[in-house]
């Protein structure tokens, strides 16, 4: 039975099917549960290659513990330490089980962002494709083939809490700007490819994102000046799903 240190605080779907609810819980407690099956706030699993015997748990809690870490449990192909992702060093970790011989994985909730960001990448760029903003996300979790909700939570686990609406925004205007710069198409054209319904909501936007109207910055590009904000290229960039923050562009 354990031992029961919170109130529940939350809901979340094991990989078996079955709901469960967050409790907080000791080491102690953890280790008599399965990793898969362990509430996501009661520590950080961590995906590790190259475990491959008893000898190799070992050594990956030796470089975990030598990092100043709480290790929780460590089995072949995953360990368990206590604390949030977004307090973790991660660069020190992948480098230490580099060193040591084994290789850091990604975690399911970002392998599955990682294909959210393709398949946004993909939607905004197919042929005909004028979905506005509120039939983007539905379309989004009818090609990924979950839930809306679930979309929406795997965004906000990751470090930084960006949400998936603010995610999509910036690949919109991002993609703006490569039509822009690339294509003859007029402005009104490129704002309803892009499934907004009106121009001026368009502009407004595009002028937050970059810093300047997108007349303006079709002008830049044309007479060969570098527009003092500039997103990266998103053709074959694009199926990476490069990070843009909101009202930001990367620098040339």
């Amino acid at each position: 039975m354990l031992r029961l240190l919170k109130r529940p605080k939350t809901s979340f779907s094991a990989p078996s099917g079955g709901l469960y609810r967050a409790w907080q819980l000791s080491p102690s407690d953890t280790m008599r549960l399965p990793l898969s099956t362990l509430p996501e706030d009661a520590g950080c699993v961590l995906y590790i290659k190259h475990m491959v015997c008893a000898r190799g748990i070992r050594v990956v809690r030796r470089e975990l513990e030598s990092l100043g870490l709480q290790v929780v449990e460590v089995r072949l192909g995953a360990a368990m330490v206590m604390g949030p992702a977004e307090q973790l060093d991660w660069a020190r970790i992948r480098q230490a089980l580099a060193t040591a011989g084994f290789a850091l994985l990604e975690s399911p909730t970002q392998a599955l962002v990682d294909r959210v960001k393709l398949a946004v990448a993909q939607l905004l760029r197919q042929s005909g494709n004028t979905l506005r903003h509120r039939e983007f996300i539905p379309a989004l979790a009818l090609e990924i083939g979950l839930s809306r909700r679930r979309l929406h939570t795997a965004f906000a686990q990751l470090p930084g809490h960006e949400s998936l609406l603010s995610y999509i925004t910036c690949q919109r205007l991002a993609y703006a700007q490569e039509l822009l710069a690339t294509s003859r198409l007029d402005i009104g054209r490129i704002a309803r490819q892009l499934g907004y319904g009106s121009l001026a909501h368009f502009s407004g936007q595009f002028r937050r994102f970059a810093q300047c109207a997108p007349s303006a910055y079709r002008q830049q590009v044309a007479v060969g000046l570098q527009p003092e904000t500039e997103a990266p290229a998103l053709n074959d960039a694009s199926l990476e799903a490069i990070d843009i923050k909101p009202g930001q562009a990367r620098r040339v």
